[in-house]
């Protein structure tokens, strides 16, 4: 298998696992904003996870999944900075694949 074709496989892989995880960070968000309290303290996670969104995308979409769980849990604010995290996460992360990808087709990485 050329270099080509895996780095096209390896896009395609890493998609497919990344479109059932948004399908479940889309059902988390509605259970959370349901479960959501304005009177019950803020989230701490969720600010970690908006952060973490822009500096290391991959490990913002895990945290923003588990402060959705959490404020699902315990009905805590900060469930909006937690969908805008899984939201940027995610983009951000697809972003980072289709560039490594046109880097590994058009040879920059050579």
């Amino acid at each position: 298998m050329s270099s080509s074709a895996s780095a096209i496989v390896v896009f395609a892989v890493s998609i497919l696992i990344l479109i059932p995880l948004a399908m479940l960070g889309y059902r988390q968000s509605k259970r959370a904003l349901a479960a959501s309290d304005s009177f019950v303290g803020s989230n701490f996670l969720s600010g970690v996870a908006f952060v973490f969104a822009f500096l290391a995308s991959p490990f913002g979409i895990l945290l923003a999944h588990l402060s959705l769980r959490q404020i699902t849990q315990t009905g805590a604010s900060g469930v909006r900075l937690s969908i805008a995290a899984l939201w940027i996460a995610y983009g951000l992360t697809v972003v980072q694949l289709i560039a490594l990808l046109w880097g590994s087709l058009t040879g920059y990485f050579h």
